[in-house]
């Protein structure tokens, strides 16, 4: 972890757990074959947790009640994003619970000038209305219909709490040790899942070979992106953190057309917007403050 942090700039570490969210989905499928949705994830973050303990060992007795405040805030609104999306798509396509959920995007800075009273800047504001509009572009606009029915209301409120997980990273990534803090996380969402798993759900559990090697991976997965968001979240806001992860539908296309799935017109056009709004809004702002120091005339 510490060659990652010395040698990967906190940009760069977001765009990989994007890619990785992307990659994320033909592992899910595969591993749904063999198993029930709430028992997946609780697999899932059980075995995060477990090797974040691994990786921490003796490290483990320097956990303070504020690393576990924080990690319990992260975690309760990781779970609830998934749950509320899961029960949602009992009563709604996968179009429109992907375009709801989406919804976290616009949410991030409108939550954070509720509740920190902290207004984002022209350009990551622009930046975040563009990428938001590819988003909708990827996911197929004409597709998506609403009726204002539980299902739609309950995955806004899942998109709610996706938003409310990178304002909780970002208040708390300066006060914990990013490793700790991923360990919190873990636990808490491996805590809650496993309740919810056991309570509420008929589970199956009929793994074959390839079910064991998608789990293995994603737990992997789970686990660095974690760390990665606690991490790079020190020093990147939350309003151009949110920025970045749009590119997850992204890499998602791109993956599934490398692996035999048609790519449409509306992809290759969302897929561009997300990319050039965030470059523009990470290059636009040094240009502007070195033309100002080059021209300091041009600021009066």
């Amino acid at each position: 972890m510490n060659f990652f942090t010395r040698h990967v700039r906190p940009e760069w570490a977001l765009v990989m757990v994007t890619a990785l969210w992307g990659a994320s989905f033909i592992l899910l499928s595969i591993s749904l074959k063999g198993l029930s949705p709430a028992l997946l994830v609780a697999l899932r973050f059980i075995g995060g947790a477990l090797v974040m303990a691994l990786i921490l060992r003796s490290r483990l007795f320097n956990l303070r009640k504020e690393d576990w405040i924080a990690g319990f805030s992260a975690g309760s609104c990781i779970f609830l994003g998934y749950f509320l999306q899961t029960v949602g798509l009992q009563t709604i396509s996968s179009s429109i619970s992907a375009f709801l959920t989406a919804l976290y995007v616009p949410f991030v800075p409108l939550f954070q000038l509720i509740l920190f009273r902290k207004r984002p800047g022209l350009i990551v504001s622009c930046g975040i209305l563009t990428a938001f509009l590819g988003m909708i572009l990827i996911m197929d606009p004409s597709r998506i219909s609403f009726s204002g029915n539980f299902g739609e209301w309950i995955t806004i409120a899942s998109a709610c709490f996706c938003a409310l997980e990178i304002l909780v990273l970002s208040h708390f990534a300066n006060k914990c040790d990013p490793m700790l803090f991923c360990f919190t996380q873990l636990s808490t969402v491996a805590m809650w899942s496993t309740l919810y798993c056991l309570t509420f759900e008929d589970i199956r559990f009929t793994p074959t070979g390839a079910t064991f090697v998608c789990l293995a991976i994603l737990i992997g997965m789970i686990a660095f992106n974690q760390f990665a968001m606690s991490w790079a979240q020190k020093s990147v806001s939350a309003t151009r953190a949110v920025l970045i992860y749009t590119l997850e539908p992204v890499f998602a296309g791109l993956i599934g057309w490398l692996v035999g799935e048609h790519m449409g017109w509306n992809t290759l056009a969302g897929g561009a917007l997300v990319v050039l709004s965030i470059l523009v809004s990470s290059w636009l702002p040094g240009y502007l403050k070195s033309r100002k120091r080059l021209n300091p005339s041009e600021a009066s």
